[in-house]
């Protein structure tokens, strides 16, 4: 029979999970450098990944995500020409959303956590990722402007410059409607964009602009706003627009002038060498480590400024680095990485048509697409997810998603068979189901415990049949995605 509940838990006990204070180099060894790539490039690594960077080489593949535009990508070519709402103009969305609210808001969830699973292009749905938590707009309350922001924002320049996806983004109807700045005239400039343009879109906190800065910009973007009824929602209106001479960190907007106040404060922040420090830092943060190396930051900060925020050459330059390639078990995967993740574990033999299954634990553990309210993004430290609770929902589900063949989850299929592969002996099958679920070498006293799961004397010799696989199989790959291996990147 296969472990019950209690015996998982008294299992699991065995594993620590760590905290963002220790040392994870020890119980975090990679199997190999191409392995760490892969770890942090995609969403969760599969055999074709592995072999993709070992037909290309680690700086072949990290070249080819780089250029997302150049990998056929059919599976979800497919998937978006059968779901044609996340496709639809402005006006087309707003019409179906009026009548059919949820199931627009369900083909939008579910394109995301799709795409991240099942696309070839895995650095550029990262970097989605990384964008949408950097201009973040939640989904719920501006559902047609935030799908139209996606596909024409976020996506459209995750990895091109960085000056041109600010620019979408100071004129997205859902930015401009979330921050307030479609209601800000001449009369009563709202200041609610402005500071968030500075603070957490570009300069950053501890940017060096000052409130008066803040009232200047808010200023300079007085007329930007939005108009209904068509497609294209952005319009300037020179008759809400403030005229007067304004200053924005020290720079000097003369009188008399529309659009260009804000366009020119677009291009001031863009070219700033605070914005610079300021993406170098949490691009590091991302994909590095919840605090990197100052070396790595200042020389991300670099070549940022220099290429006018080109953010692909800034990619290149820190997925090359030493500080990139020596920070194995660094991350703590955060919830929706988790569960992608775990789809990308077993995606040779899931077949999944309920993507509410995903949603309840999402919920529980806080990380729902789209769902963050605040401007400032979902967390990206370990800290603000490694809990009780959300341990609790990862370890619930990743013994239900391994059982999903027996029926555990309405709407998902699972084939085990076809995601770990035949083994002769208890320790071989261990290690097998290990290599295709980790991408680390299990400890010794970890692999232990997970041999006498399948074999109560310990004896890794022991043979496997078909009944011992059939029956403890599920809670061996369940036991793999709830311990701490599966959650440090």
């Amino acid at each position: 029979m296969p472990i019950n509940r209690r015996d998982f838990f008294a299992l699991l006990g065995g594993v620590k999970p760590i905290t963002p204070n220790q040392t994870v180099a020890e119980d975090f060894s990679p199997r190999s450098p191409e392995l760490h790539v892969l770890s942090r490039l995609t969403w969760g690594v599969t055999p074709s990944d592995v072999a993709n960077i070992q037909q290309m080489g680690i700086e072949g593949y990290i070249e080819w995500q780089l250029n997302p535009e150049s990998i056929p990508d059919p599976r979800i070519d497919d998937f978006m020409s059968k779901r044609q709402v996340l496709s639809m103009s402005t006006t087309q969305l707003r019409q179906i959303a009026d009548e059919q609210y949820g199931f627009v808001i369900s083909n939008m969830l579910w394109a995301r956590l799709y795409r991240a699973t099942y696309s070839e292009r895995q650095l550029y749905e990262r970097m989605v990722e990384f964008w949408t938590d950097h201009f973040n707009i939640p989904l719920q309350d501006y559902l047609t402007e935030k799908m139209i922001d996606d596909r024409e924002v976020i996506r459209k320049h995750a990895l091109g410059n960085f000056r041109e996806l600010l620019f979408a983004s100071a004129q997205s109807p859902a930015m401009l409607m979330y921050l307030d700045n479609d209601v800000s005239d001449k009369e009563h400039p709202n200041e609610n964009y402005a500071r968030e343009l500075m603070e957490l879109h570009t300069l950053g906190v501890n940017g060096g602009y000052t409130e008066q800065d803040v009232v200047e910009v808010a200023r300079a973007l007085t007329g930007w706003t939005i108009e209904y009824g068509r497609d294209d929602m952005f319009v300037f209106d020179m008759n809400r627009h403030d005229t007067g001479e304004k200053t924005v960190l020290g720079v000097t907007l003369p009188a008399g002038r529309g659009i260009e106040d804000g366009l020119q404060v677009l291009d001031i922040l863009a070219y700033h060498p605070s914005t610079a420090r300021f993406i170098a830092q949490k691009l590091c943060r991302r994909f590095i480590a919840d605090f990197p190396p100052d070396s790595i930051v200042q020389s991300t900060a670099e070549v940022f400024f220099t290429t006018g925020g080109d953010i692909r050459a800034t990619m290149r330059h820190l997925l090359l680095s030493d500080e990139f390639m020596n920070a194995y078990g660094q991350k703590f995967r955060r919830p929706l990485d988790f569960v992608i993740g775990t789809l990308r574990a077993l995606r040779d033999g899931i077949d999944v048509d309920n993507i509410y299954v995903f949603i309840e634990p999402l919920e529980g553990m806080g990380q729902v697409p789209y769902a963050w309210n605040p401007p400032n993004g979902y967390p990206d430290v370990a800290i603000a997810w490694l809990n009780t609770n959300g341990l609790l929902y990862r370890w619930n589900l990743g013994l239900n998603m391994a059982l999903a063949g027996e029926g555990y989850l309405q709407g998902i299929v699972l084939n085990l068979d076809a995601v770990i592969p035949q083994a002769t002996t208890v320790g071989e099958l261990v290690d097998i189901a290990a290599e295709r679920i980790l991408t680390v070498s299990l400890p010794a006293d970890l692999r232990q415990l997970f041999v006498n799961l399948l074999n109560r004397d310990g004896d890794e010799t022991a043979l496997v049949d078909d009944r011992l696989r059939r029956s403890y199989l599920p809670s061996l790959v369940g036991l793999m995605i709830a311990s701490p291996q599966f959650q440090w990147l």
